[in-house]
This record gives structure tokens, sequence and C-alpha cells, in this order.
């Protein structure tokens, strides 16, 4: 079924500014809430494949523990790329060895639905 869907978290878990982890059908998820919003996206930076959890959100902006790539949390765009190492900011002639060739990317955004006091995403 294409529109099947399953719990992520309780509506009251998921609160504005901060991120939450969750496992949903074996795939790493990022909630957060922005204005009032639920947004969840995988927890999987599209630079080296590693976790964003303990990122950094401001605002619509999540950045990169590990390489400094920033994303809108909302739309999944690109906003700056592998500008960093374990966090700590780089010279910009280092910026492309950082990304080790590899292309600015977007995050995968879900489709997150808060319904009864829940959030639900798709299967």
């Amino acid at each position: 079924m294409s529109n099947s869907r399953v719990r992520a978290a309780a509506s009251s878990e998921v609160l504005e500014g901060k991120l939450l982890r969750v496992e949903v059908g074996g795939r790493r998820v990022l909630l957060t809430r922005v204005n009032g919003k639920v947004h969840a996206v995988l927890d999987r930076c599209p630079h080296m494949g590693m976790s964003l959890a303990k990122g950094k959100l401001e605002g619509t902006t999540v950045t990169c523990p590990w390489h400094n790539s920033r994303f809108d949390i909302c739309s999944g765009r690109n906003l700056d790329w592998a500008s960093a190492l374990l966090g700590m900011p780089m010279p910009k002639w280092t910026h492309g060895a950082i990304a080790m060739g590899k292309s600015p990317a977007p995050l995968t955004v879900l489709a997150a639905e808060e319904s009864g006091g829940d959030i639900f995403l798709p299967a």
C-alpha cells in the first residue's frame, strides 16, 4: 500500500528547535518542530553518511557535527558543503579535500504527518 504509515513518536516528544532521533522501520530518522510544524529527514548526512543527531539546529538550519555541511531541515536543501573536520572550521582552500570529491547533495526529507497526538511517517 502506497499510503501506509508508521508511528514515529508522540507529538509531545518533538520539540520546537530540538532534534529527536528515532528508528522507524529500520531507518534512522530525525524529527523536529519548526514554527509548530513537524519535519522529518533521514539521519544521514549525504556527505559521508554520518549521523546528524548531534548537529546544531538554528532556525531551519541543521549543521553536520562532523564536516559542517549545512542543510535546511524543512526542504533538505544543501546550504553549505564540507567546510570543517570533526566540527572544527578549516581554511577555504581545504574544503575540496574535506569533500573528498563528493558534490553537494540534499538531505532526504520524509513527509511527517501529525494526528491524534502522534507523528507518523511513510512506511
